[in-house]
């Protein structure tokens, strides 16, 4: 769409659209997504067998409590597509909504390690 039609605003005199551009002039980490936590807990147990062998058990957790990290919230919008009127048309898309998820579930994990 060209600038002017359509209800995309025309760019101002130095041929600059700010309304539309992808560049602004807001900060870096101004928008923040929703608090992540992760717990993980690792055991290990060592036996010695006649003074040459040992053998080490270790177990471990990734995210115990299994608890969910939510992904930044979605930024596409779409604000009155084809506008030709009054805005009587609510913007449509999926603004600020979270889709996806950051991380993995809840793993474990066992090794057996011989040393001779």
């Amino acid at each position: 769409m060209a600038p002017g039609t359509y209800g995309v605003p025309a760019p101002d005199s130095t041929g600059s659209d700010v309304y539309e551009s992808l560049f602004g002039t807001t900060g870096r980490n101004s928008f923040r997504g929703p608090f992540q936590v992760r717990f993980d807990m690792s055991l290990s147990k060592m036996f010695q067998f006649k003074e040459r062998y040992l053998l080490k058990f270790e177990a471990d957790a990734f995210n115990i409590f299994n608890h969910p990290d939510f992904d930044a919230p979605n930024n596409d919008v779409n604000f009155f597509p084809y506008y030709y009127g009054p805005p009587s048309i609510p913007p449509q898309g999926s603004l600020g909504v979270i889709q996806h998820t950051v991380g993995s579930p809840r793993f474990l994990q066992l090794s057996l390690h011989l040393q001779f």
